[in-house]
């Protein structure tokens, strides 16, 4: 193998390289903006399951307040 087609091979392989690194690049940013979303729907989540317990303990209190209160009255 000559000096020039061992040159031209190593060319190859170098673009290949590059073409390699591109689509890395795009993949990772591709991922960064899926994490992003997912963050956004996990604080989302965390956000209305605060809400719900939230909701669930005035009921709670609620309904607690509506036993004890007419008792305590003696009506």
């Amino acid at each position: 193998m000559t000096d020039s087609e061992q040159l031209a091979e190593i060319k190859a392989l170098i673009n290949h390289l590059v073409v390699d690194v591109e689509g890395i690049r795009s993949d990772v940013e591709g991922l960064k903006q899926e994490n992003a979303r997912t963050n956004d729907r996990v604080e989302t989540y965390q956000k209305s399951s605060q809400q719900v317990v939230n909701l669930a303990f005035s009921l709670i209190l609620a309904a607690t307040a509506a036993i004890v209160i007419p008792t305590v009255l003696g009506r």
